[in-house]
């Protein structure tokens, strides 16, 4: 019995790009996809209309990518593991926040990610996750694992509350 190795390169010396980018920004550019993708939807059924919210929805299903992710505090930062495999060789970004990610990229068009998407090779797609404490934008380390992606955030230590001394004037 012959046994099929895969051919696939390693994704160990991929770069990923990284950029601090506000999360209102970031907002803005995943509804700006989704409104394309809406419209593209929509023209492709005939412009017909009244279908406009099931347009809307099927169009969030293909962009914004459900994956799973796993999150660990260490020493002084955040580390995220997450699939890689979701995305084409050498098209991830990673847009930091004080509070959010998102991981944006082509859509790996020979990785099926679920049985709901559609597979749209080279179609842009995106992983929010808002991480629940602040991070330094500044201070992000990434690394493809074979199929994972690893993310390292340095976290932003709260200032150690003072108290108020009120002053009594003498009288």
């Amino acid at each position: 019995m012959l046994l099929q190795t895969s051919d696939r390169r390693s994704r160990t010396r991929e770069k990923v790009k990284v950029m601090a980018v506000d999360a209102s920004e970031q907002e803005r550019r995943v509804q700006a996809e989704i409104a394309r993708r809406a419209y593209e939807i929509s023209k492709n059924r005939g412009s017909s209309s009244g279908h406009e919210l099931e347009d809307w929805r099927q169009a969030e299903a293909e962009v914004i990518c459900q994956g799973c992710y796993a999150r660990m505090v260490v020493d002084a930062g955040l580390w995220i593991g997450t699939g890689a495999e979701t995305f084409e060789e050498g098209s991830i970004e990673i847009w930091v926040a004080s509070h959010r990610i998102t991981i944006c990229g082509k859509q790996n068009a020979e990785k099926k990610i679920s049985t709901q998407w559609s597979i749209r090779p080279g179609a842009i797609i995106f992983r929010v996750i808002h991480l629940g404490c602040e991070v330094n934008p500044s201070g992000v380390k990434t690394k493809i694992n074979g199929p994972s992606l690893e993310i390292l955030l340095r976290t932003v230590q709260a200032a150690p509350k003072t108290q108020l001394k009120s002053k009594v004037a003498a009288a």
